[in-house]
């Protein structure tokens, strides 16, 4: 079974989240007081306090289902991607959750006068006709911001590492990279961003990058391990006969080395 395609990271971004939270229940404020759209003027047509009252408390309840779902998305990906499938899952809930928040309130309301589940299939309804569109227009604009900054620059001392659909996740200069560890069906590159050593988790295999750290210089010290020779302060070798590489970083783990790689690490230090 194939695997569902990635998004890219820029959907998970803080500010992609603001626009979420803000965006979908602003558009169903202003969308339903300058449109009154049949289905939500019946549904509220004779409800206490009016209409503009319990469509700014529909508002209201949006706004919150949509800063809980969308806090738990940046806790949840703040350091991995989300596939296409679990996107779309996402907005479904989202908008599921809205529709039960919004009845349970109308049912309330009406103090009896509909049932819950009732009143949910016409939440459903009539929320997932109007929010179509922010959903859509939001997805369209952050599509063409991540394509923008997807495109790779063309510049031979940058690294730019896909992960398994081909897909640019990590643009860096090659002289940043410090090491790269293989764990699982992952590989994790550490790196530094001035003088701060930063860490990106990709889902990738050492076999898919061999050809981009050889073209950049970076060496293959063991089984798990790829080094940049650029970072290497020095080896060392115990009792035992165990073979490190000390970092120039500070507080940086000691990187094993095979004795097989020995050699070739050492001539290039």
């Amino acid at each position: 079974m194939t695997e569902s395609p990635q998004i890219s990271s820029v959907f998970t971004r803080i500010r992609c989240l603001l626009y979420y939270m803000l965006g979908i229940p602003v558009f169903f404020l202003v969308f339903t007081m300058l449109y009154s759209p049949e289905r939500v003027v019946r549904l509220f047509d004779g409800a206490p306090h009016g209409f503009t009252f319990n469509v700014t408390i529909v508002s209201c309840i949006l706004l919150g289902v949509m800063i809980v779902s969308r806090t738990l998305m940046a806790v949840k990906y703040h350091r991995s991607q989300l596939t296409r499938l679990g996107w779309l899952l996402w907005h479904a809930a989202e908008l599921v959750a809205m529709s039960l928040f919004v009845s349970l309130y109308l049912t309330l309301m009406y103090r009896g006068q509909y049932t819950f589940y009732g009143m949910a299939g016409r939440c459903i309804g009539f929320l997932t006709l109007i929010l179509v569109y922010p959903y859509t227009i939001l997805y369209l604009v952050w599509n063409a911001i991540a394509a923008r900054e997807d495109t790779p620059v063309e510049d031979d001392s940058l690294m730019r590492f896909r992960d398994q659909q081909k897909q640019v996740k990590l643009i860096i200069a090659s002289a940043a990279v410090l090491y790269i560890e293989a764990k699982e069906n992952y590989v994790i590159i550490k790196y530094k961003d001035g003088d701060i050593v930063k860490e990106y988790t990709l889902r990738s295999s050492m076999v898919a990058l061999e050809e981009l750290m050889r073209k950049h210089g970076l060496v293959r010290c063991q089984r798990s391990y790829y080094i940049n020779p650029v970072h290497v302060k020095v080896l060392r070798k115990d009792k035992e006969g165990v073979i490190t590489a000390e970092l120039t970083t500070p507080n940086m783990k000691a990187i094993p080395v095979s004795p097989r790689y020995y050699d070739a690490l050492a001539n290039l230090l």
